[in-house]
């Protein structure tokens, strides 16, 4: 296995606000993306920087608005409790969650097609299913292509009947074991294992 295709460990930074409901607490919004680090320190350093601001939602997660302002008591209340690993701030019917988790994650690779490297190899032998979606329709829907097994071959792929031709230098993208996608023509293609069993 190739070290790129394995796990790594990071330290994954929720930031949430709750609202209060018949039975406790509820989500209300998530206040940032999806967000790894390699260190808890740096994590810790991430949410004392968005702690500096409002706490609205990042706009590429949504667009809502802190429902509650955090006093500079409260942003170091919420700072100590969340050096545990976890805090809960109440404030009134809302509370502020942070938690500061451990994950081990595959990061996205990227690799030319003749590269040994590239993610397809990973799912070589797997049961996949091959999508297909126009680039020039944007709100296309993805038309399956094939489902069966995945060989990879000097000049392509094969799922099930189909072999897919793809040139030597097209850019594969993916996580191993898990997804892989590349542009040729006119279009997108995408390959997901259906199979869950992969490879720490």
């Amino acid at each position: 296995m190739y070290p790129e295709w394995q796990k790594k460990r990071f330290y994954e930074l929720h930031l949430a606000w709750l609202v209060q409901g018949p039975r406790g607490y509820e989500l209300l919004f998530k206040v940032n993306p999806y967000s790894l680090y390699a260190t808890r320190e740096e994590a810790l350093e991430a949410a004392k920087a968005l702690l500096q601001g409002d706490l609205d939602q990042d706009p590429k997660v949504g667009p809502h608005k802190a429902p509650v302002r955090l006093s500079g008591e409260d942003r170091t209340r919420f700072l100590v409790l969340l050096e545990s690993g976890r805090a809960l701030l109440p404030l009134d019917r809302y509370a502020l969650l942070g938690e500061v988790a451990e994950v081990e994650e595959r990061l996205l690779h990227r690799a030319p097609f003749g590269d040994q490297r590239n993610v397809l190899n990973s799912l070589r032998g797997l049961p996949v299913r091959l999508l297909y979606t126009p680039l020039n329709d944007p709100e296309g829907e993805s038309q399956e292509v094939a489902q069966g097994v995945l060989e990879v071959l000097p000049e392509g792929v094969r799922v099930g009947g189909v072999l897919l031709p793809i040139p030597q230098g097209t850019p594969i993208e993916g996580l191993a074991y898990e997804e892989a996608f590349f542009h040729l023509g006119e279009g997108r293609y995408y390959l997901y294992a259906l199979s869950s069993s992969t490879p720490s």
